[in-house]
């Protein structure tokens, strides 16, 4: 191979390095970007990661994070060998063993539970650390045949993805390289693209400089709503009153496309109703958005050729479902569907094929349109049936569940890429139900806040030491990703400890120790796609037509109950009839369950709304102690707008508690003015162990049409459609200055 170096800028020491190999690989992060990499090995050692310029749309471009791979692979806090729990729960004192130690604990530990409570008492925890599909399925496998209850639902983004599949029947999205070049308006909603999305930026600025006009709504002043033609700032959680307003002024004034309506959509006569009572003023006195504003972010929508583009931070209230349901219909009667530059994108679900149990049991047998053949994983030839029911536990209420759930009561937990301390609200009531485990074992890199309460520690393995499939929810290319290197000191790729908990369970059959993991990829993948003969983990492949289409519903076919977009929801209506909830069939509005309207006695106390954007240069809690990212971003803070930072007698840099009846937390005061008065704003992944987590701060609400109870089901959960999501935002709070 071509001889290549590094420079000592790149690694620490000096002169140049020669690399033996430089692989191409995929970030798994949970990111819209699902960025092409390239690794630079050395002696079995990942020396290097940088962006790979053959993506077509990251091309060669990296965030921080991304640059700092390497670091983060080969830190030194890395958790090094197996680790049994010596004291109390909490307490962090632990012992290193085998992995044998480990294995025979947890499988002894897994058996007495099965036997005690059944199978159903063993729940797995897991949820975006690493968004690689193949080890998740694999683990699917294991639990199937365990028996033990089957983790659905969502933190953070299914709420908002059954509005606007109740509406247009799928949710795809239509490639930013595609509709950037012909959107004449663009429209930006509750989507911080400067953090989460940084490779749509290149494009957007093309569609700006060729005359895009940019309208963006947040409740907080990202920086990309101050490069905006025009920015709406809406109290948190009252975007869908805005929405039903500008809705009505387009009806009253003729901007509607009726025949597109006429054609294409169904109840937009209970639609008309249903805005009716939304005047310009009435939805600013909900929203503070001043109706002048409203009105013309209204007709510019209106009657341009407009693209909306909607991010996941309006829907995390109790009543996101329905403002996803507003945004889809505003984008429907405006006619903005189905068109190369006009659509409405929320999340693109095109690889992820839906499991045939849910349409068996509750919908009659439908063709599902992903490519992922998670079914030939899941349930392998001469394993029990796919149809055979376990119980469900809705992760958006998953500590309710763990103290809660009877019939079995939830007695071990495995968690694996995700945390349960540190991304689930209400961290004392979570602590309450972690205590009532007989079993909680936790794969990490590092010792996190979830490490502490854990009976048994395991080394995971790191991205770059993992098989895997990548697709994104964003664009629509996958890869392939490979071990680039060994994994590190003891540690062992998930897939690896998922086959081997099974053989170690008693079903070996379906796990045999000699299938390698291009054999496990062949599995997944469907024979017709392109990587399936290859399984060449340096391509970069376009998902096929079939299963996403360049632009989605050009064929304006939809997969509702009227075989319209329906602004009338037939489906929401029917389903409600046999699930409890909120499903109200046609937008509307209502307050958040914890807000200074519905909560005006807790808003005596706690007057200020907290909310919680990502960090920068983080994903949640990862990153969180790598010292390079803690250099940057400067200890923990809260922004709170000036007005606010006057009254209560608190200025730039001052350190502040922050507080509820919930818990308390301690952070560095930054005033600004990209929050409104009355609202505050703390970074989601902050470590619990830093003292400054929001998530201690936030009760547990679950958004989404269904209502989910103590958070366990016995029937069939679909995602698409009972898009349950936890409503971080509902949080009231105080702040006072620390002496």
């Amino acid at each position: 191979m071509k001889n290549i170096y590094l420079s000592p800028s790149d690694v620490i020491g000096s002169g140049l390095i020669k690399v033996d190999e430089v692989r191409k690989t995929v970030c798994p992060r949970n990111c819209f970007d699902t960025c092409g990499l390239l690794a630079y090995v050395k002696d079995g050692k990942l020396l290097k990661i940088e962006g790979d310029p053959d993506h077509p749309i990251t091309k060669g471009h990296l965030c921080a994070k991304g640059t700092l791979y390497a670091r983060r692979t080969n830190h030194k806090d890395r958790i090094k060998y197996p680790l049994m729990r010596v004291g109390k729960r909490g307490e962090g004192d632990f012992k290193r063993i085998t992995w044998d130690e480990a294995f025979d604990y947890i499988v002894d530990k897994l058996k007495l539970c099965k036997k005690k409570y059944g199978g159903e008492s063993i729940v797995e925890y897991i949820y975006s650390g690493n968004r690689e599909f193949l080890a998740k399925t694999v683990a699917d496998r294991c639990l199937n045949l365990i028996g033990a209850s089957k983790l659905v639902g969502s933190f953070c983004l299914l709420s908002g993805l059954s509005g606007a599949t109740y509406t247009n029947g799928s949710q795809y999205t239509q490639g930013i390289e595609i509709w950037s070049k012909k959107a004449e308006v663009i429209m930006i909603v509750g989507h911080n693209s400067s953090f989460t999305n940084v490779h749509s930026l290149p494009f957007l600025w093309e569609a700006m400089d060729r005359g895009a006009f940019l309208i963006v709504i947040d409740p907080y002043v990202t920086p990309i709503a101050t490069k905006a033609d025009l920015f709406l700032q809406p109290r948190p959680g009252t975007d869908t009153a805005m929405v039903l307003a500008m809705m009505k002024h387009i009806f009253d004034n003729g901007l509607e496309d009726r025949e597109f309506i006429s054609e294409h959509t169904y109840g937009v006569d209970e639609l008309e109703k249903a805005v009716s009572e939304w005047t310009l003023e009435k939805a600013s006195e909900v929203t503070g958005v001043e109706p002048h504003l409203i009105a013309k972010a209204a007709e510019i929508y209106a009657t341009n050729h407009s693209h909306m583009e909607c991010g996941w931070g309006h829907q995390r209230y109790t009543n996101g479902h329905q403002t996803q349901r507003a945004y889809s219909c505003l984008a429907a009667i405006c006619g903005h569907i189905g068109k190369e530059g006009a659509t409405c994108n929320y999340l693109d679900i095109s690889a992820y094929k839906t499991p045939s149990v849910r349409d068996k049991w509750d919908r009659g047998v439908r063709e599902s349109m992903g490519f992922l053949e998670i079914d030939n994983v899941n349930y392998p030839k001469g394993s029990p049936s796919k149809y055979l029911r376990r119980r469900l536990i809705n992760i958006s209420a998953f500590g309710k569940a763990l103290r809660e759930a009877k019939e079995p009561p939830i007695k071990a937990v495995i968690s694996w890429r995700g945390g349960l301390l540190s991304q689930q609200p209400d961290v004392k009531k979570m602590i309450e139900g972690i205590k009532n485990l007989d079993l909680f074992v936790s794969l990490e890199l590092f010792m996190t806040d979830d490490t502490d309460w854990a009976d048994i520690v395991l080394p995971a393995a790191d991205t770059f030491e993992q098989y895997g499939i990548h697709p994104s929810y964003w664009h629509h290319y996958v890869q392939l990703q490979k071990p680039v290197i060994e994994p590190l000191h003891e540690s062992r790729a998930d897939l690896d400890f998922w086959c081997e908990l099974g053989r170690r369970m008693g079903h070996e059959k379906f796990f045999p120790k000699d299938k390698t993991g291009d054999e496990w990829l062949r599995d997944f993948l469907p024979k017709d796609f392109e990587l399936y003969d290859s399984l060449d983990s340096e391509q970069i492949v376009r998902i096929p037509e079939k299963y996403s289409a360049r632009i989605p519903w050009a064929d304006k076919k939809f997969n509702t109950p009227t075989g319209k977009i329906e602004l009338y929801s037939v489906g929401m209506a029917e389903r409600g009839k046999r699930h409890p909830g909120e499903w109200n069939p046609v937008p509307h509005f209502e307050e958040t369950m914890e807000s200074p309207v519905s909560r005006p006695d807790l808003y005596k106390k706690y007057p200020l709304m907290m909310i919680s954007q990502h960090a920068p240069l983080r994903i949640h809690c990862q990153w969180f102690n790598v010292e390079e990212i803690q250099e940057i971003e400067g200890p923990p803070g809260i922004f709170i707008n000036e007005m606010d930072a006057a009254e209560y007698m608190i200025q730039d840099g001052d350190q502040v508690k922050v507080f509820n009846d919930r818990g308390e937390i301690f952070v560095v005061a930054k005033v600004t003015n990209r929050v409104k008065k009355g609202v505050c704003e703390v970074n989601s992944g902050n470590w619990i162990k830093s003292g400054s987590s929001p998530n201690v701060l936030m009760g547990e609400y679950t958004g989404g049409p269904r209502d989910v109870g103590d958070g366990t089901m016995r029937e069939n959960y679909d995602f698409e459609r009972d898009g349950n999501t936890i409503g971080y935002f509902n949080c009231l709070v105080q702040i006072k200055k620390e002496n």
